[in-house]
């Protein structure tokens, strides 16, 4: 059993650039942020299809309804990651911008990644994720889990530390 940890932070903010051009990646593929063209891709197809900010209603998760508030100054309001439970070391490739809070398309893509990311015959994997109260409803119906993801047979267990 792989056990992962998922969370948002939304003080790591980027300003927009004045030229944009400028802002190039130092390590794109090379460590643990996602790889741009791909993820703005997913980013792209999953806005234009009209992904709503939400609100939470399972509980008041005042730092996600906070950061989902518009900011047209930021190319970037916070990152998500995806994490090993047992180390707490970031999974390579698994880190992910947010554009505006913390949107569940976001975390869908770091935790896709984390579940593809070479690890020797895991049958089974633990997520634990304080909104997967919510979040969880639709992620194995999600065409990114389903087209890329290693294991279709994949054991995905998913647990709200709130909860226990």
């Amino acid at each position: 059993l792989q056990r992962y940890v998922v969370g948002g932070n939304f003080t790591a903010q980027h300003m927009n650039m004045k030229t944009p051009e400028d802002d190039v990646s130092l390590a794109d593929e090379n460590g643990y942020m996602v790889t741009e063209g791909p993820y703005q891709t997913h980013i792209t197809e999953l806005i234009e299809e009209k992904e709503a900010s939400f609100k939470l209603s399972c509980n008041n998760h005042c730092a996600v309804n906070a950061a989902n508030v518009q900011r047209s100054n930021l190319r970037v309001t916070g990152v998500g990651a995806t994490a090993c439970a047992r180390h707490g070391c970031f999974v390579p490739h698994a880190v992910v911008d947010f554009q505006k809070g913390e949107w569940q398309m976001n975390m869908d893509y770091s935790i896709c990644n984390a579940l593809k990311y070479p690890s020797e015959d895991i049958g089974s994997a633990l997520i634990i994720y304080d909104v997967a109260c919510q979040w969880s409803i639709h992620f194995c119906h999600m065409p990114f889990w389903t087209l890329n993801s290693k294991s279709t047979s994949l054991d995905i267990q998913i647990q709200d530390p709130d909860l226990q």
